[in-house]
């Protein structure tokens, strides 16, 4: 029988339902709506009524008595055969709308607007809140929503230049955020609390030489190629073969900042190609916390070369017959310093330093720990 740590509910008109045999619940900070998938044998205990849940219908889901995702359904799967009858929902955020919907607004343009602004005027239809939790920085001076742009697509646009992401609480609400940076008061550690734990080093999205262009802004009298902006370059020691990438800047600027967008592209590039997945026991860490992404947590792992704090990217809650689990993504913080529009990078003087570009040169896979 289920325990109220391991326990699952779905809230649907106004009523919970529990019993769910298997399960799976996706939040992280790179996908700005959470998901899940329930499956349930037969009816719940007590339920004498036909399978509740529809297509459409508001819900909430709760892990260990907590709320962890406000939404809708997406898809309901109800199946049967000799042995019974079954249920298989589908689910997400309130902000996968978001993802899902067209963005529209008035004539589509703003002038002198913050971010937060924006969003709150393409999210007011959807019912979908805003919480700011990061400076939004300046604001702009005009903003427009391109042809066919669904309002994530024109939100994060908007995001990557004012350097912040995009996520969702749990709660139906957009968040507006960076990278978290308290630590975890809890260790995972290799052959105590991690069960499993794997690594992948990647170069598919990592290039030898990047080279950022810039804009200029074109006049009568100077525009066509005269009108081509300033470029710079980065490299990324790792790479050691021939591989090029030219990247459009999103805004204006000069040689002098757009050498740290170059040396920001390769870095962050290198952050996110490495990362991890460990597995943990149940939904909740030592200190009754619920795991949740944002957070930074010290890993102990000889196996992945690993002994440092590092950023909880994304939680995968699982429930099956062997009993409930999470599989943590991890990867460097750095991965995911954003670069303020091409402006001057946070991550300049530690990229400079020698030592770690000594240790890039010489290929360690978490480079920068």
């Amino acid at each position: 029988m289920a325990t109220q740590s391991d326990s699952a509910e779905l809230l649907v008109g106004g009523a919970y339902y529990g019993g769910w045999k298997r399960l799976s619940v996706s939040r992280s900070i790179e996908q700005v709506a959470g998901t899940f998938t329930l499956e349930v044998t037969d009816r719940w205990a007590g339920q004498q009524a036909a399978w509740p849940v529809r297509p459409g219908a508001r819900c909430e889901l709760r892990l260990a008595g907590e709320r962890v995702m406000s939404g809708y359904v997406d898809v309901a799967e109800p199946s049967f055969e000799d042995q019974g009858s079954q249920l298989r929902v589908e689910g997400r955020d309130s902000t996968g709308d978001l993802v899902d919907c067209s963005a529209i607004y008035k004539s589509g343009q703003w002038r002198g607007v913050t971010l937060d602004s924006i969003a709150r005027d393409l999210l007011k239809p959807f019912g979908v809140g805003v919480v700011v939790q990061a400076d939004v920085g300046e604001r702009f001076a005009s903003f427009s929503i391109q042809q066919g742009e669904t309002v994530f697509e024109c939100l994060e646009r908007a995001a990557r230049l004012r350097a912040v992401l995009l996520v969702s609480d749990g709660a139906g609400n957009l968040v507006i955020t960076r990278a978290g940076n308290t630590l975890a008061p809890v260790t995972l550690e290799e052959g105590v609390n991690i069960l499993a734990g794997r690594a992948s080093f990647s170069w598919k999205d990592r290039y030898s030489r990047i080279v950022v262009k810039g804009q200029a802004r074109a006049t009568d009298d100077f525009f066509g190629e005269q009108a081509a902006g300033p470029s710079a370059a980065g490299a990324d020691d790792v790479i050691d073969r021939y591989r090029p990438l030219i990247v459009l800047a999103e805004d204006h600027g000069t040689a002098a900042t757009l050498a740290d967008r170059a040396r920001w592209e390769a870095s962050v590039r290198a952050g996110r190609g490495n990362r991890g997945i460990v597995t943990v026991q149940g939904w909740r860490r030592s200190d009754g916390a619920l795991w949740a992404p944002n957070v930074l947590v010290t890993v102990r792992s000889p196996t992945l070369y690993l002994d440092a704090p590092m950023l909880i990217v994304g939680c995968n809650y699982r429930l099956d017959e062997e009993g409930t689990f999470t599989d943590l993504t991890i990867c460097r913080r750095e991965a995911f310093e954003l670069l303020d529009g091409i402006g001057v990078s946070r991550l300049k003087a530690k990229l400079n330093h020698k030592t770690q570009r000594e240790k890039r040169k010489k290929g360690d896979d978490w480079s920068a720990l």
